[in-house]
């Protein structure tokens, strides 16, 4: 059975800049708090060697997450700046 992914065509949507403005906000806004998380982590100190290792874990996991964060910020801020364009609708 084909999935709903398979099945899309591509297409263009309608939406505003000031919509893509504000989700690029809010993605800024994940990356920070786990670049944040992963520096408070960082405060921990343990003796224990497998506390160690899972502090390094998370902390690895929140950077790539933040990292990957900011790439799609800077991909939605890429969208923001394309030129608008006028398409007019037509029937099928």
């Amino acid at each position: 059975m084909n999935s709903d992914n398979e099945r899309l065509e591509p297409r263009l949507v309608a939406v505003d800049s000031y919509y893509l403005s504000v989700i690029d906000d809010r993605i800024q806004d994940l990356s920070n708090d786990a670049e944040s998380l992963s520096m408070a982590l960082s405060a921990i100190k343990t003796d224990d060697d497998a506390s160690k290792c899972v502090l390094v874990a998370v902390r690895s996991a929140l950077l790539a997450n933040s990292e990957l964060a900011s790439i799609v910020s800077e991909m939605m801020g890429g969208l923001t700046l394309l030129p608008e364009l006028e398409v007019s609708s037509h029937v099928r």
